[in-house]
């Protein structure tokens, strides 16, 4: 089984995910996807989500940005966010693969040098706060929303959302 049937089984099974609502990108989406934000590989383990369930993701996860139609403007939103909002040099980003966007101030991304790796460590901009490594591989990171899930359901319930 693939890591990514291993985290959305449980969920399906609990109710808490359908089958129908997990949908992924076929190859040409990808593709277009990586010619958006000119790069040449993606790291496995975002390109296995992507074809399973990354097309629209919000079935794991509605906090940030990160649906394939944002994404294919991803690069340009992390530009913004860096040249615009902070007067900074987008150059050390200029390679990396944006892969989520967060309330238009930060954003979650692979460094270029890690693109074509398995499954390596994310890396955070956040505004005025140093860049700074995620400390998790991006199955880790899934995986903890995967967990978190059954509890995020429970609190949308009880505040009526």
């Amino acid at each position: 089984m693939t890591f990514m049937n291993d985290l959305t089984e449980p969920l399906v099974r609990l109710g808490l995910v359908t089958s129908e609502g997990v949908r992924g990108c076929d190859e040409q989406e990808i593709v277009a996807l990586m010619r958006a934000q000119g790069v040449q590989a993606l790291p496995d383990a975002y390109r296995e989500f992507l074809a399973y369930g990354g097309k629209d993701p919000y079935w794991l996860s509605r906090n940030d940005e990160w649906d394939y139609d944002w994404l294919l403007e991803g690069k340009e939103l992390a530009r913004e966010i860096v040249v615009e909002d902070y007067e900074r040099d987008f150059t050390p980003f200029a390679d990396a693969f944006v892969f989520l966007t967060h309330q238009g101030y930060m954003f979650y991304y692979f460094r270029a040098e890690d693109l074509a790796e398995t499954d390596p460590n994310f890396w955070i901009y956040m505004g005025d706060k140093p860049v700074r490594d995620s400390g998790m591989s991006f199955t880790q990171w899934l995986q903890g929303l995967a967990d978190y899930l059954p509890k995020a359901v429970a609190l949308r319930k009880e505040s009526g959302r």
